[in-house]
């Protein structure tokens, strides 16, 4: 099957702290995809370096075969990539 998504060696550190160190995860045509982990093992950062708001410190991205840079999540969107967050909030509060 045909590789949609493929992350290769990414490592995301924080200064001394990694965050990610040389994690591979691949999606192909087809599949769906749980990513598990308890609190602070870096789930979070890795899909933050999918959409573009962190820059992998390592590693490489394809995407629709072939290999991309993404540095904004305006450029993720343009690639079709998106996230939807646990808590939705596009507003602070609203009123009635």
């Amino acid at each position: 099957m045909e590789d949609i998504l493929r992350m290769e060696h990414i490592t995301k550190r924080f200064g001394d702290l990694y965050a990610n160190r040389d994690i591979n995860f691949t999606v192909r045509r087809g599949e769906v995809h749980t990513l598990l982990g308890e609190n602070g093992a870096g789930k979070s950062t890795l899909m933050n370096v999918l959409v573009g708001l962190y820059q992998p410190t390592e590693g490489n991205i394809w995407f629709g075969g072939k290999k991309v840079r993404i540095d904004s999540p305006g450029q993720a969107v343009r690639l079709g990539i998106g996230m939807v967050h646990q808590h939705f909030m596009l507003v602070e509060a609203m009123t009635v």
